[in-house]
């Protein structure tokens, strides 16, 4: 008796640009199963009169493109802060169907929103102005200052108080680029260099180091084939040494490792079940919170010297690349479209 054949089910990626397009697919039509026919496209490739997309796809061991009916899900990989295309999108295949509508978080609109129920893990983090930088200076001596919606560490500059009355800035070095000889003149430069971009306070976390390096520890959260988030790997980027930004980053490998070089075995599983634990409430308070309907995020954890964990943002597009680098991390890729898989089918 001949099985039943599975309906084959198509899956769109979209991305913010063509040449983002081959580099993207390569890496979900390796995870894909074999009843799923996934194509990359971009907003300007959408025909909405004729409600077909000319999209890029893998066929007979090559690269083309097809002009494809809408597909049953749309997993956003744009990285903006307009939803224009997807309210489109979704007003043609369905509500539920585009997953990742807003990746671009608004870094304050989320530490809100994690400070109901995560409170103690958040350093403290104001908008900026003048006044309250001066203020919170003398509170925590070292601030960074953030761009609301920045990402990889672009526009963060580390403020640090020196015992000297001197003020140092610095961008991604500890090493200053700027050393005011006050608060006025450090106000003045801080004017300059974030200008009108929408920016926030953060306080300043003592990080521990290995190796005169500092690592961050992020936890990569996805939705898994039941439509429920979990937990898919805990990574730590290194910076170089001197830099505290860990978006440029020397090595890239498993939290567990670090921690069970700072700490005996046992006490290094209790911070990754804390870690995790933490990230799967941060992650439902988002979605839920924001009223967005998400597949994934990634939650960048800081160790302070006290071993005390800090949440220091969330990330609506996880960076991909880093798991790269890192053996046996199909998942990554994998869960996504498992996902989008369960949104077919509910």
């Amino acid at each position: 008796m001949k099985k039943k054949s599975r309906t084959v089910r198509t899956f769109g990626i979209m991305v913010a640009n063509p040449k983002q397009r081959k580099y993207v697919l390569r890496k979900y039509l390796a995870r894909k199963a074999a009843h799923v026919r996934l194509f990359c496209f971009t907003p300007s490739e959408i025909d909405w009169k004729r409600k077909s997309i000319l999209g890029l796809h893998h066929s007979n061991w090559k690269w083309v493109q097809h002009r494809f009916p809408f597909p049953e899900v749309v997993y956003n990989r744009c990285y903006t802060t307009k939803k224009t295309t997807i309210q489109k999108l979704e007003a043609t295949i369905g509500s539920n169907k585009c997953f990742n509508q807003q990746n671009r978080f608004d870094k304050y609109e989320i530490y809100k929103l994690l400070s109901q129920s995560l409170a103690p893990y958040l350093p403290e983090t104001v908008p900026y102005d003048r006044e309250t930088a001066a203020q919170l200076q003398k509170a925590h001596k070292v601030l960074y200052m953030k761009p609301c919606y920045g990402y990889q560490g672009k526009g963060v500059y580390r403020v640090e108080a020196r015992e000297s009355g001197e003020i140092h800035i610095g961008q991604h070095y500890l090493l200053p680029q700027f050393i005011a000889a006050n608060v006025p003149q450090c106000q003045t430069k801080l004017d300059e260099l974030l200008g009108s971009t929408d920016y926030l306070i953060q306080q300043g976390v003592h990080l521990q180091q290995w190796n005169d390096q500092v690592f961050d520890i992020r936890a990569l959260v996805q939705k898994d084939e039941s439509g429920v988030w979990s937990v898919t790997n805990v990574v730590s980027r290194f910076a170089h040494k001197g830099c505290f930004n860990t978006s440029i980053c020397t090595k890239i490998c498993l939290s567990e490792e670090v921690l069970r070089h700072l700490y005996p075995q046992e006490k290094a599983d209790v911070f990754l079940q804390t870690i995790r634990d933490i990230s799967l409430r941060a992650a439902e308070t988002v979605e839920s919170g924001t009223g967005l309907r998400l597949g994934e995020l990634s939650v960048d954890f800081a160790l302070d010297n006290d071993e005390r964990l800090w949440i220091i943002e969330v990330n609506g597009r996880p960076q991909k690349e880093l798991y790269d680098q890192l053996f046996g991390q199909d998942a990554v890729y994998k869960r996504p479209l498992q996902y989008a898989d369960y949104l077919y089918t509910h």
